[in-house]
């Protein structure tokens, strides 16, 4: 029994005592006020030790002396399952469902002793579900905690699993599509001249009975000009026993050692080495319009879309591979068009996966190339020679082409990492030729603010890699083709200056061409006032006098409202603004500004929207300056699943592993997850679009958005479940109906305070308050209430409420009165 005030939405219920429904710890604020108030001290002054209730001062204060034993227990959970919080040896272990029995004790059951990550007993009660855990343990400690939902347990070391890795508590099956889509487009206008770009990205398959069956495509339409580019179409198994991943189809051939290629056929690589490839890269460059921008890897176009003028930064591309570089090509309004490379080292390698993986197949193209597609085999091995190194060997065969690589991997502290790799290429066929390749990479955090990595690669003039020696052109190109290469890359970071980081790239190829690129940026923020400034340098090569500042100042206007002003300047076409944003709500940001140029002296007026309308990701812009140049464009990103309850929709693209879940079957319910809120739809479903692989996954309701009259069982989930399953949740919800009764007796008079309110069974509900207030936490409980208190006659309760409850009112008021029968 808990005195408690009732807050909701800003609207207070009076301080009641409230049992019905009995809670966890429902009798510890009582017990504490009582025991406090009629502790009897010694005859010697010393400090007062609860011995029993006095009757007299019960009966005085207006208490029934029934009570008196039950307020006297120890806090406990009531008889029943609960949700509590988990803790095992001081270890969080998450939210758990345990039951306790009618004395308070605690049930070892199966599910508690999986999640407690205990060993199960051989001994089990006689018919009984609990484990006689205790029997075998009996040095544990079980410290409950109602009022905070929580249960600590102290166990001895050896009643704990061992620490080795267990796939059998994860959740697997379930069947279920998927369509995920990245869609954009940008129409231009002058005069009457026109012009539209547009590119999708999208992701289609569906999972079943743990396989992942993926189609991964990139579509643009340039005016009237399609193109369609296939990345990869393959199914997917986890062996979760195995730890390891059949893939087979068109996929990227992964190698620990030597970059990978395209190829039609099958590979079986260790879960680690997966989540390791599956690593999405961030290409940051500049933009001095709105413009396209299209990466490549290896000839292949990898991802399209269209960004505003200004910084960008792309985080979600999932390359190919690790180990070759990025092409980004940036086409801006006015039709110029500029290209870099991002070095590998510079995304970041890493170090490889400890495990194996074997490959064969035929190569395929993805782009333009010519050759021939040979069959292809390919295997690595990764593994510690000790904690502090890390060996990787790697060896690719196809007709006419050979490579064998080996890496070392040192790590000699915590924040240090060095990998050497060394590979060696024979290409035969009509331009034969052999050739090595080292690469250095470096990572270290030099302190708390500075980090810093680098890295360097040299190859001879002969060495190709597998899809350079297939896919070669027709006259011979190898003097245009890189030499060397070296990047580095360093962050620092203060809690008074904000954060910097820089990067610096250059290339240099066998025909004396050479190229190199700095990028750098600053961000801080002054009592709510943020500061940032980018600026790209083409140091040399072909757009060598095509460098970018971009200064940006934001100012708070409010809560959710900024102003900003900036400058920007681009191949000496100096341009400032100003604008408005405002964050209106969780589904709808605005932003305008005007921008003018020194050069030309126009104005372009800007105007874009950002909408997240519960089950997709729109974004809406317009441009337009003084030369009736004008500019339309608009995206929009998320996913969809079909299942066997429906079709549901994700503002999100969704995983390779995902879940379902549902509330009843009510709709517009916010609930948390790993990729970022999400609603229910008219079925009451939404969809969960990540979930870690053999990891765990928080998943909360939001319960502000319930509506006043129900009640949510749990609203916290965690997940657990295997690569390619399906999950689903379901959080239950039951339907109240709350109360504040104004009791009087027969004659009129206010119920005394302190009588208690219980069922016809004899459990307790509630206590009466003062001036004869009664709180029931729900009517819908069709149980006859009695009344008893000292010298009053036992009577029995009886009210009446309109037919229909009011969901938006939080509790009804009703008067009611106590007739003895």
């Amino acid at each position: 029994m808990n005195t408690v005030l009732i807050y909701r939405d800003g609207e207070t219920v009076p301080a009641v005592q409230t049992a019905a429904r009995p809670l966890p710890g429902r009798w510890t604020t009582v017990a504490l006020l009582l025991s406090n108030a009629l502790m009897v001290a010694d005859a010697h002054g010393n400090v007062p030790v609860p011995a029993s209730f006095d009757k007299n001062t019960l009966l005085q204060r207006g208490i029934d002396p029934a009570l008196a034993t039950v307020l006297m227990q120890t806090p406990r959970f009531s008889a029943g399952r609960h949700p509590i919080t988990l803790t095992v040896n001081g270890q969080r272990h998450g939210r758990v469902d345990v039951t306790f029995d009618r004395e308070g004790a605690l049930c070892f059951d199966r599910p508690l002793l999986d999640a407690a990550n205990l060993n199960v007993p051989d001994r089990v009660l006689a018919e009984s579900q609990c484990h006689d855990f205790l029997g075998t343990s009996p040095q544990t400690v079980i410290d409950p905690d109602p009022t905070s939902l929580a249960l600590s347990l102290i166990v001895p070391t050896d009643a704990i699993r061992p620490t080795a890795r267990d796939f059998s508590g994860y959740q697997t099956g379930g069947i279920a599509g998927l369509l995920n889509y990245d869609v954009s487009g940008l129409r231009s206008q002058y005069g009457d001249q026109t012009s539209s770009f547009a590119s999708a990205n999208t992701e289609a398959g569906f999972n079943a009975g743990d396989w992942i069956v993926c189609s991964r495509q990139v579509q643009t339409w340039q005016d009237d000009v399609s193109r369609t580019t296939h990345i990869a179409a393959y199914a997917q198994r986890t062996f979760a026993s195995h730890e390891a991943v059949l893939q087979a189809g068109q996929i990227n051939l992964y190698n620990p050692v030597l970059a990978g290629a395209q190829i039609t056929g099958v590979q079986v690589l260790n879960e680690e080495a997966l989540q390791v490839e599956g690593q999405s890269a961030v290409i940051e460059g500049i933009a001095n319009s709105q413009a396209q921008v299209e990466v490549r890897q290896n000839g292949a176009l990898i991802h399209s879309t269209v960004v505003p003028a200004g910084p960008f930064a792309l985080t979600n591309v999932r390359r190919l591979n690790t180990r070759s570089d990025v092409e980004v090509t940036i086409k801006e309004a006015d039709g110029s068009e500029r290209s870099f490379t991002v070095p590998a080292a510079l995304i970041g390698i890493g170090l490889p996966a400890p495990g194996y993986s074997l490959a064969a197949g035929k190569v395929r193209s993805t782009g333009d190339e010519q050759g021939r597609d040979p069959w292809v085999i390919s295997g690595g091995w990764s593994g510690a020679i000790t904690p502090q190194v890390l060996l990787s060997t790697g060896l690719t065969g196809a007709a006419d082409y050979r490579a064998a690589g080996v890496s070392v991997g040192l790590l000699p502290s915590p924040v240090t990492q060095v990998q050497a790799t060394l590979t060696g290429a024979d290409a035969g066929g009509r331009q034969a030729s052999q050739g090595l390749q080292a690469d250095l990479s470096v990572s270290h955090r030099l302190s708390e603010q500075w980090a810093f990595n680098a890295g360097s690669s040299y190859r001879t003039l002969g060495y190709r890699e597998l899809q350079d020696a297939v896919f070669d052109n027709t006259s011979d190109d190898s003097k245009s083709r890189y030499r060397e290469q070296q990047s580095a890359a360093l962050s620092w970071s203060h809690p008074w200056f904000g954060a910097f980081s820089g990067g610096f790239s250059r290339s240099n190829s066998y025909d004396g061409q050479s190229s190199s690129r700095a990028l750098a940026s600053w961000g801080t923020s002054i009592g709510g006032v943020s500061v940032s400034a980018t600026a790209e340098w083409q140091v040399s090569g072909a757009n060598r006098n095509d460098d970018s500042v971009y200064l940006n100042l934001s100012i708070p206007l409010g809560e959710n409202r900024r102003a900003r002003t900036w400058v920007r300047s681009s191949a000496g076409d100096y341009r400032s603004g100003v604008g408005l944003s405002e964050q209106i709500n969780d589904q709808m940001a605005y932003r305008v500004g005007v921008e003018h140029d020194t050069r030309d002296k126009e104005v372009q007026s800007t105007a874009g929207v950002s909408l997240l309308p519960r089950y997709t990701q729109l974004d809406l812009n317009y441009t337009r300056d003084d030369a009736e140049r004008s500019s339309y464009q608009a995206s929009a990103r998320g996913g969809v699943v079909l299942h066997g309850g429906g079709v549901t929709l994700s503002p999100y693209p969704v995983s390779d592993t995902f879940a379902l879940l549902s509330v009843g079957d009510m709709a517009s319910i916010k609930v948390s997850t790993p990729s970022g809120p999400v609603w229910t739809d008219w079925q009451g479903q939404a969809v969960i679009p990540q979930v870690a692989a053999y990891g765990r996954s928080a998943v909360e309701v939001d319960t502000k958005t319930l509506p006043r009259n129900a009640d949510i069982h749990n609203g916290l989930a965690v997940i657990s479940a295997g690569r390619g399953a399906v999950d689903s949740i379901e959080f239950g919800l039951t339907l109240t109906r709350r109360a504040l009764l104004k009791a009087t007796t027969a004659n009129g008079a206010p119920l005394p305070r302190g009588a208690a309110v219980n069922t016809e069974d004899g459990e307790f509900v509630t206590l009466v308050q003062d001036g004869g207030l009664v709180f029931l936490p729900n009517v819908l409980d069709a149980r006859a209430l009695w009344i008893t208190a000292p010298g009053l006659e036992r009577c029995e309760l009886r009210f009446e409420l309109p037919a229909d409850a009011d969901a938006n009112a939080y509790y009804e008021t009703a008067p009611a009165r106590c007739r003895a029968l």
